[in-house]
């Protein structure tokens, strides 16, 4: 795969490619994402500059029937209709890399807040993690429930719900973006490795973890994570109870073999070994300073069996709305970049200047690119 790109910018633009009338200036690099890396991008239409827009430049699949599958594996993906999913524009192979175009959502990643709530030392309202659940999770069952032409379900699977992959726009309107790392039911799909966790590992799902079958289960089970870190500050499977109990418990067998596709604080044998030890009762503890309605909520969606939680994204956004209807008082996108703003607010008048922001946050187009600092992706 290419990795060469202009490390400044130029007065003569970047050509990526262009498809039809339309060509791609590269404007920044963003940094690596699992089996490629991203771009940022500016569409030119017969010669006039137009929108941004997020290009994942993808590995070479090797031959051409490989790029034919992803073309079509794209085009169901573009049939995603949602406006809390960032859309897919389409796919070009490009000297020999596929490279899928997406929507560009000027904001930031929950990535970046949940680290601007660590820096204030306090996490999200319980408003800020209903409303944004709820809209993922709509989202969510959009992805699960669509067909193809001929009315059979695709088993859409994202695979990689994560802070990374959530945005807050400017607006205050929730996107969940980058399915290139979803996973349907499609003849003759090329499969990841058996031992490989496609997606974010720390955000992984029981069973991805134990490379069992998916459904979209797995995805509800992520966007738990993501849940109780925004409401807690604190991450699943780095609880102090989870970590003795694996110590103690050892390694697993069956996840020796486990690698991530995606590098994380933890080996993933070590992340699927705290997941085998996670209880109802840790779950719990974690949660013990919300409210009933939500430590409900969370109580039943991180459990490891899917049986156990939450059985559709529909039933999760129904449960999520109904905390927002019982607070008394209206939130919404409005409330909810309020809310985020002040976050970052807080976070800067405790640490002026300190350089919070991950490599691949897109700045907003009316900032200088300012190249930040590459961290671990």
């Amino acid at each position: 795969m290419p990795t060469h790109h202009p490390e400044h910018p130029t007065s003569k633009p970047f050509i990526l490619f262009t498809a039809g009338a339309t060509a791609y200036e590269l404007v920044r690099f963003l940094g690596p994402r699992g089996p490629g890396e991203m771009l940022l991008a500016r569409r030119h239409y017969a010669g006039m500059p137009g929108d941004l827009v997020v290009i994942k430049r993808l590995q070479d699949s090797g031959d051409e029937r490989g790029r034919a599958r992803l073309r079509e594996e794209v085009k169901l993906l573009m049939r995603l209709s949602h406006p809390a999913i960032a859309q897919v524009f389409l796919v070009r192979v490009h000297e020999g890399s596929p490279h899928l175009v997406m929507e560009y959502v000027e904001g930031h990643s929950l990535e970046t807040l949940t680290s601007f709530a660590a820096l204030r030392r306090r996490p999200f309202s319980e408003a800020f993690a209903a409303y944004v659940g709820s809209e993922v999770a709509d989202a969510l069952h959009h992805a699960h429930t669509l067909e193809d032409g001929r009315g059979q379900p695709l088993g859409i699977v994202h695979r990689d719900v994560s802070p990374r992959t959530l945005r807050l726009d400017v607006h205050g309107r929730v996107k969940l973006a980058d399915f290139a790392m979803a996973w349907a039911k499609l003849p003759g799909r090329v499969g990841t490795e058996g031992h490989v966790v496609r997606g974010d590992l720390a955000y992984a799902s029981p069973e991805a973890l134990l490379r069992r079958p998916l459904d979209g289960r797995s995805d509800l089970f992520s966007l738990g994570v993501v849940l109780l870190e925004l409401l807690t500050g604190l991450h699943l499977l780095d609880l102090e109870d989870v970590e003795r109990a694996a110590l103690a418990t050892g390694p697993l067998p069956e996840a020796e073999s486990l690698l991530a596709e995606v590098p994380s604080w933890l080996p993933a044998p070590m992340m699927a070994a705290r997941m085998a030890c996670l209880t109802p009762a840790h779950v719990e503890h974690a949660t013990r300073g919300l409210s009933g309605a939500m430590r409900a909520i969370l109580g039943r969606l991180l459990r490891r069996e899917p049986a156990e939680r939450f059985q559709s994204g529909l039933e999760l956004r129904d449960a999520l709305r109904g905390v927002l209807a019982g607070m008394g008082y209206t939130y919404g996108p409005r409330e909810a970049e309020r809310e985020a703003a002040q976050v970052r607010r807080d976070a800067r008048s405790r640490r002026r200047g300190a350089d919070v922001l991950r490599w691949e946050d897109v700045p907003r187009p009316e900032e200088a690119p300012q190249p930040a600092a590459p961290v671990e992706p």
